[in-house]
C-alpha cells in the first residue's frame, strides 16, 4: 500500500471519529481534540487528493484543515 493511501485511511478514520464523537455529545466541536482530529485528518486526506489529482477534494480538504487548525489558535471571542 502506498504511503499516501495509508495516510488517507488514517485521515478518514480521524475525521469520522471526530464526527461520531461530536454528534454523540462526547466532545465539543470547539474542543482542541475535535479540531485537532479534523485538522490533521483533513491534511492527510488533502495530501492523497493532491497526489491523485482530485483537485476539488484537495481544495475542500485544505480549507477545512486551515479553519480547524486556525480555530485551535484563535478561538471565538464569545464562548458561552
Amino acid at each position: 500500500m502506498e504511503l499516501t493511501m495509508a495516510g488517507a485511511y488514517l485521515g478518514m478514520v480521524m475525521v469520522l471519529f471526530a464526527f461520531v464523537t461530536e454528534t454523540r455529545g462526547l466532545i465539543s466541536s470547539r474542543s482542541v481534540s475535535y479540531l485537532s482530529l479534523m485538522g490533521i485528518g483533513e491534511i492527510l486526506l488533502t495530501v492523497r487528493a493532491s497526489v491523485t489529482g482530485e483537485w476539488p477534494f484537495a481544495v475542500l480538504g485544505a480549507i477545512w484543515a486551515i479553519f480547524a487548525i486556525w480555530s485551535i489558535f484563535k478561538p471565538p471571542k464569545n464562548q458561552n
